[in-house]
């Protein structure tokens, strides 16, 4: 579904640039071609595209997975992983997973989940006070 998508594309794309007679093949099998306006465009094997987009993908969900671990930490969490499992649901559950999440939501989101289940979250305040008290006595 998304190779036909990526496929459209090109071709609605190619349609909109008339490209000039300097065409060449390079080392790894891309046909280049260079345009009116001395513009270089290459056209590359759909396989050696499907690879840039996964690889693209893969990374976004890497610095997505990044920001959240943050986020998450920034809060002390009693149990990373418990903790990961249930914003992580809350997420699929509120949000386009395609859906580019910015800092600000992960925190909101963070902190909503701190107060509905404050018991994922070490409380610093509470603790803080417990231990003045014990250090006072």
């Amino acid at each position: 579904m998304e190779e036909k998508n990526i496929i459209e594309q090109i071709k609605s794309l190619s349609k909109q640039v008339s490209f000039g007679e300097a065409t060449h093949v390079d080392e790894d099998k891309s046909l280049v071609l260079e345009d009116k306006d001395n513009n270089l465009h290459t056209l590359v094997p759909i396989e050696t595209l499907n690879a840039l987009v996964l690889a693209l993908k893969q990374a976004k969900q890497e610095n997505f997975n990044l920001r959240l671990e943050k986020t998450i930490w920034k809060y002390v969490p009693v149990d990373f992983a418990d903790t990961w499992a249930v914003v992580m649901d809350e997420i699929e559950k509120t949000h386009n997973i395609d859906e580019n999440i910015s800092e600000v939501s992960l925190n909101r989101i963070v902190k909503s989940i701190k107060k509905k289940h404050p018991n994922l979250f070490l409380n610093i305040d509470d603790f803080l006070s417990g231990g003045l008290r014990q250090i006072g006595s």
